[in-house]
């Protein structure tokens, strides 16, 4: 049997060394990024208020050298958390909005040749404002409130600003779109 290795190892994350053997039966390695956290992997929460209204967020990502505007997120990271309880902290730590109804919508891994993660989102609905949990990690978050019709536009005008969009964003909002039946 073949182990994996650690590589090399920071104060949050560790490069691994990954052994395994092809269909041709030839010994391979990979390199991929793993957390030192042992949670279930990471949520991200798409919330429309009552008022068609789009939450988004940005916060400073040191890894691109920039503000990158997404949609709430974090780990789940707390002992005994669920994949849902952690989307609903997530969502009133940084956008101080609470949602009375919350659905995951798909899982997946965030970028199968650098990670061990996996994504789960969240449809969230019904938000009601409670305010922000003033959590160390979310000081330096921007929350905004975007009519849904107007967040292609939105987007691209930050851009031009130069704002960082996530890339995960396009494709769900055009899930929003399609899939939900949200109008815009």
């Amino acid at each position: 049997m073949m182990k994996d290795r650690i590589i090399g190892q920071g104060s949050h994350l560790k490069l691994v060394e990954i052994n395994w053997i092809d269909d041709e039966g030839n010994k391979r390695k990979w390199e991929a990024v793993k957390r030192m956290t042992t949670g279930t992997g990471i949520v991200s929460v798409m919330a429309i208020t009552d008022e068609s209204e789009i939450i988004f967020v940005s916060q400073y990502r040191p890894p691109v050298g920039g503000e990158v505007i997404e949609f709430p997120a974090g780990l789940c990271d707390q002992k005994g958390e669920a994949l849902e309880e952690t989307a609903l902290r997530e969502l009133q730590e940084e956008t101080g909005y609470r949602a009375k109804k919350i659905e995951k919508l798909f899982a997946g891994p965030v970028s199968a040749g650098l990670s061990f993660e996996f994504l789960t989102v969240f449809w969230a609905t019904d938000l009601e404002f409670v305010g922000k949990k003033d959590g160390r990690e979310e000081r330096g978050i921007t929350v905004y409130k975007i009519p849904f019709k107007e967040a292609d536009e939105w987007l691209r005008g930050m851009e031009k600003k130069g704002m960082l969009v996530d890339v995960k964003l396009w494709a769900r909002i055009s899930y929003i779109k399609d899939i939900l039946s949200v109008a815009d």
